[in-house]
């Protein structure tokens, strides 16, 4: 348990570890913002509100964007680098070139901000609100280890004498720092002009085939964990393979995408390729497979412990809860991506309303899984009766519960169905019970019938497979054509094979003991008697007549029950199986049970009376 709960702390301290960061530094645009600034950009530059924009280069602050961007595009940082100040900067940065200048400044730029075109200014005056001078606007700030570097657009003077908008100076003099600091070294630029010029998801050509490598190198790197597992856990007794499979299946995974995750911040990835990248994505991915690994873990751990019947529902419940995870994360990254959960949850409401009638059955279904577990009428393993269907329930499934009937066949039955409905447990029956009416001929005396419930009384209180608990046998009915002895007891056996047997030795001896006393059973029939009909043997009615006149002399006619002192005295003397039998007991003799010995005492007393 300990080691358990160790354990537990150590994945929740790695994801916190992981979580904690996102929420502790500055916020960057989300996903949601970029989209948004996307589409403003392509509606500025797909011409709509086209009579509102003046495209004439460098006349307002929206129209120089725009020429920069369409010449970064085109890869003409020459014409981009005309809008940009080179006045009244030292001499080694205009060796540099305005060109060059722009590349540079564009690609940190692109690292952590993006051009919103829409809050651009379209007069020639710029921004008056802006608590800036009035030929000066702000574009955006870069944020640097030594502080923040603000990127102006500055209204200036042109070659004809008339004002023109471009990037600032104050900001062209820092874009050699910002470049030491997030610009591409030598080789990467070596690199990048060796490659064919393409770009994908947002990435460079250098930055597409290192980010391949980097996925390749995090695969192959984490499959040494997947090896030494089975090293690591060799000694642990009985759930090392659960551990094997955790630590080479989904610790591997976490690492995977961690290991992807920091790589791709030295990549010097643009903002629009950082949002689904390294900007959580991958740190999402990465807690989804511990948490879904941890589910699995804790799970075998579990079942380890229980038995296998039990095992059929846990796998249902872990897949809910497996399920419940990622929902829960994709609604976290739905979050962090800076959409509105509770809009996307009343959308799923009102949307997903014909999803819920249509999978109406369905959650009847899990839910009937639910009951079925916590309320536990019903376990695998256990024999059952469901309406008609009779046989082992096999596996409680999220859908269905599985029986295997007696000719081997199966039956599904639907959850909702099975926990709704009338069901009879045989496997929850704590003693069976033994219930058997005899019918005898109407000759048959009443001394008889006194002296035959002695006897079954005498053998349900010595039977030491029988309970005392309503055990009886009594004279209950007179029919048209018979009398009805009823014998009702319970045997302390809950397995129907065990009470068979007691059964058929309770039966054998009861057809004993009524062949013994010489009583006919009353068959069903009908009949022309030509003459006197058979009746029964008057010398054992005889006999019958004088033990019962002899018990009754004495007062001792164990009527309606036997004393105490015949209870205490022969309770459980008969054993079971009976002698004789390979597992048999040496007993009373059945056929001197009860009233030959209690006849046998009254007579002697009888006898010293008289002398």
């Amino acid at each position: 348990m300990n080691r358990q709960l160790q354990f537990c702390c150590l994945i929740f301290s790695i994801i916190l570890s992981v979580i904690q960061p996102s929420y502790a530094a500055t916020q960057p645009p989300t996903i949601k913002d970029i989209a948004e600034t996307e589409q403003k950009i392509e509606t500025l530059v797909a011409g709509e509100n086209s009579s509102k924009i003046d495209y004439k280069p460098g006349k307002t602050p929206l129209s120089t964007l725009l020429a920069i961007r369409e010449a970064a595009i085109n890869k003409d940082w020459i014409e981009a680098g005309k809008y940009i100040d080179m006045r009244y900067v030292s001499k080694e940065i205009q060796d540099i070139g305005a060109g060059e200048l722009i590349r540079q400044l564009s690609i940190v730029w692109n690292q952590q901000n993006t051009i919103d075109l829409a809050s651009a200014s379209n007069e020639e005056a710029g921004h008056n609100n802006d608590n800036l001078p009035t030929y000066r606007d702000l574009l955006g700030v870069i944020e640097t280890s030594h502080g923040k570097v603000s990127v102006y657009l500055q209204r200036v003077p042109d070659k004809n004498g008339s004002k023109i908008w471009k990037i600032s100076n104050a900001t062209v003099k820092h874009i050699p720092v910002l470049w030491n600091e997030f610009g591409y070294s030598e080789k990467i630029e070596e690199l990048a002009s060796y490659l064919p010029e393409f770009k994908l998801i947002n990435m460079n050509n250098w930055q597409f085939v290192s980010f391949v490598i980097l996925i390749i190198g995090a695969w192959f790197f984490t499959s040494i964990l997947k090896r030494i597992a089975p090293f690591i856990f060799r000694e642990t007794e009985g759930n090392g393979p659960v551990f094997v499979h955790f630590f080479g299946q989904s610790m591997r995974m976490f690492l995977f995408f961690m290991i992807i995750d920091y790589g791709s911040h030295y990549l010097g990835l643009s903002l629009n390729a950082k949002v689904w990248i390294a900007s959580g994505t991958l740190k999402y991915f990465a807690v989804a497979y511990l948490l879904l690994g941890c589910i699995e873990l804790f799970t075998s751990l579990y079942l380890a412990k229980i038995d296998k019947n039990s095992a059929a529902i846990i796998r249902p419940i872990m897949t809910t809860f497996k399920i419940i995870t990622v929902i829960f994360m994709l609604l976290s990254w739905f979050e962090s991506a800076g959409y509105n959960i509770a809009t996307i949850l009343t959308g799923l409401g009102i949307g997903s309303l014909a999803i819920a009638l249509a999978a109406q059955k369905t959650l009847e279904n899990v839910f009937g899984a639910f009951t079925l577990y916590i309320a536990k009428p019903i376990k695998p393993g256990d024999f059952c009766k469901f309406g008609n269907v009779i046989g082992t329930v096999e596996e409680i499934g999220l859908r269905s519960t599985r029986i295997r009937k007696l000719n081997r066949s199966v039956v599904h039955v639907p959850n909702s169905v099975f926990s709704s409905k009338e069901l009879e447990n045989y496997a929850e029956i704590d003693r069976r019970h033994y219930n058997r009416q005899f019918r005898f001929r109407l000759d048959t005396s009443s001394d008889q019938l006194r002296q035959l419930l002695i006897r079954l009384r005498d053998l349900l209180l010595v039977h030491e497979r029988v309970l005392p608990t309503a055990a009886r046998a009594r004279f209950e009915e007179i029919e048209r054509d018979a009398f009805v002895v009823v014998v009702n007891c319970y045997v302390d056996t809950k397995s129907i094979v065990a009470f068979k047997a007691v059964a058929e030795d309770l039966n054998l001896y009861i057809l004993d003991i009524i062949i013994d006393l010489g009583i006919e059973w009353a068959i069903p029939q009908q009949q022309v008697l030509m003459g006197r009909a058979a009746s029964t043997n008057e010398n054992l009615a005889v006999e019958a007549k004088a033990n019962m006149d002899a018990l009754r002399e004495e007062n001792k006619l164990p009527f309606p029950d036997f004393s105490d002192d015949d209870v205490t005295e022969r309770t459980n003397t008969l054993g079971y199986p009976r002698e004789g039998t390979l597992q048999g007991k040496k007993s009373l003799d059945i056929g001197k049970l009860a009233v030959g010995d209690i006849y046998d005492e009254a007579v002697e007393e009888l006898d010293a009376g008289r002398t």
